[in-house]
């Protein structure tokens, strides 16, 4: 039906208040936004009263460039609806434990100790690099790259089989091990006044699993296999209320955790840390924090059965733009 003669009127008047209606939400909606701006800039008011312009010492008042003590980045896309980006890298200082055991295409195969059998080194250093972008404060997606690598020599203690390659005990071997993963996740959060955030996750691994074992003999076997394993799980994140100078490196903690078991393979992963982000410049926060995870699987896929786990401490730096 259209709206016809002296009716339109009316209806135009209405829409003109449903207008400023929504308006006036939208701007109390802003005034309370997790992430207000950082910095306030003047530029109607000089120093001293002075006229702003070319060739003045300072043309706006040192009170006018708040830094962030107590307040929240100024996002750097939206700086009004919490569009954020963040860069970084970990050091991780990963811990490996586990056995494997890689069938040939025979089917011959036996479980081996990663650090037993195969003298893979237990403790070394490794570097994970990550990124993730924040939309309308309550998603977060996430993309994470960890090229993990380890090679050990020695001689095996017992008798084994590694892909159809027999390995004697005492026979001197090399190892060499590659875990590559790709994860693709999302985060989607709920928040209790500023203060707690948590909420569910889901995330997609493409892992690629290489292991390469040779004799000093000259014999040898290869072993590749790429990994899709999906995971849900949950994470909490808390910040404390942004109230005095302390604020302004703005401490949080946080938790994830993820699990799946998909096609005979089981993947748990879980992550807890604490850290700071005081700003830099303007718009870009410096990130550091402190924490521990682990990364697991269990189970087979194809021709891998693995009970394998990575975990330690780590540290996390990141630029938050």
């Amino acid at each position: 039906m259209s709206v016809r003669g002296p009716i339109s009127i009316p209806c135009a008047v209405l829409i003109l208040a449903i207008i400023l209606v929504a308006v006036g939400m939208a701007n109390a909606w802003d005034q309370q936004y997790r992430y207000p701006v950082k910095i306030r800039v003047s530029g109607t008011e000089s120093y001293g009263g002075r006229g702003g312009g070319f060739g003045s010492a300072s043309v706006y008042n040192p009170s006018d460039w708040g830094v962030a003590a107590g307040q929240s980045r100024r996002e750097i896309l939206c700086p009004r609806r919490g569009y954020s980006i963040a860069l970084g890298l970990r050091p991780f200082f990963t811990s490996l434990t586990g056995s494997t055991k890689v069938v040939s295409k025979g089917g011959e195969g036996t479980y081996m100790n990663l650090v037993g059998h195969f003298r893979v080194p237990q403790d070394v250093t490794m570097w994970e690099f990550y990124s993730y972008l924040r939309l309308w404060d309550r998603i977060a997606l996430r993309l994470d790259y960890a090229p993990w690598t380890w090679t050990g020599s020695g001689h095996v203690p017992y008798d084994g089989d590694f892909a159809g390659l027999l390995l004697k005990k005492d026979d001197g071997i090399q190892t060499d091990l590659s875990i590559t993963s790709l994860t693709i996740g999302a985060d989607y959060d709920v928040s209790f006044g500023r203060e707690l955030i948590f909420g569910p996750n889901a995330d997609f691994h493409v892992i690629k699993w290489t292991q390469r074992v040779a004799k000093n003999s000259g014999d040898s076997a290869d072993f590749s296999q790429t990994l899709l394993q999906p995971a849900i799980g949950v994470h909490a994140r808390y910040e404390p209320t942004n109230t005095g100078y302390f604020s302004w490196f703005k401490p949080y903690a946080e938790g994830r955790f993820t699990w799946m078991s998909f096609a005979g393979l089981g993947l748990s992963t879980w992550d807890v840390g604490a850290g700071v982000a005081p700003p830099v410049s303007r718009n870009v926060d410096a990130g550091v924090k402190l924490g521990y995870k682990q990364w697991k699987t269990d189970g087979n896929r194809g021709r891998l059965f693995a009970d394998v786990a990575v975990e330690g401490p780590y540290l996390d730096f990141s630029l938050q733009f």
